[in-house]
């Protein structure tokens, strides 16, 4: 067969192969195995609080674990993706990928294809876990949904910064969600809009009494900054060395 003749990797099957591999990665890294430890201590903590805690309110219990799990959800994101991310373009093995006729940008693609699941998979069986031990029923629908698109704000975030700073791209991005994201969550409504945990929680429909906005300004809030961070990562990509 001439060169001609050879056919070029549709992009779509460029990511669905780049994701392929991701999910092969996982299984035999330890990054799996640990951020389930790390996603059972809601589950313990409504187990303790169901235990000890007396008569509490539902409604004040189900905020506080929700906010639980956003948190575990800003620590699964970076571990999942930031550090995939970071792992491919400091190791050099996209090198290989980037030298051939693919769009640059399926690289980040597949990774988020096989990973964002993953991680949304991850907290919402700790957060079903953690209602069903609170409440003996499982969580509402829209708690749910937040999470997912949750999962993919912050992961848009962790690939941002991942381009941006390789080497230190998975605690950049949790130093961003813990000391910058939330902070900017509880203060006054215009800066709440860039906070992807404000969003969430207003999503949930359990939100603080911090937490301003509807469910579609915070829908509209999740888009545009995943929307923002994710650009900035296929930029950033597009002028890495080969």
């Amino acid at each position: 067969m001439s060169t001609s003749d050879r056919k070029i990797p549709s992009a779509l099957a460029s990511t669905t192969t780049m994701a392929g591999l991701t999910w092969k990665r996982l299984l035999r890294g330890r990054a799996l195995w640990v951020s389930c430890l790390i996603a059972a201590l809601p589950v313990l903590y409504a187990a303790a609080r169901r235990r000890f805690g007396g008569d509490s309110d539902p409604s004040e219990m189900g905020a506080e674990l929700f906010t639980f799990q956003v948190l575990i959800l800003a620590l699964l994101a970076p571990m999942f993706v930031g550090a995939s991310i970071a792992e491919e373009i400091e190791e050099r093995t996209t090198t290989y990928l980037w030298s051939r006729p693919l769009p640059r940008w399926s690289v980040l693609a597949g990774k988020l294809l096989a990973l964002v699941p993953v991680t949304a998979a991850i907290v919402l069986a700790s957060w079903m876990a953690s209602a069903w031990l609170s409440w003996s029923a499982l969580p509402p629908t829209r708690t749910i949904l937040a999470i997912g698109g949750g999962a993919l704000a912050m992961s848009m975030v962790a690939t941002g910064i991942a381009t941006l700073a390789p080497k230190h791209g998975m605690a950049l991005t949790i130093v961003y969600m813990l000391f910058f994201d939330f902070p900017i969550g509880v203060l006054p409504a215009t800066f709440q809009e860039l906070s992807i945990g404000h969003h969430v929680r207003v999503l949930s429909g359990l939100r603080t009494p911090f937490d301003a906005g509807t469910p579609l300004s915070a829908t509209i809030g999740l888009i545009v900054v995943g929307g923002l961070w994710g650009l900035i990562g296929a930029l950033r990509v597009r002028r890495l060395e080969a």
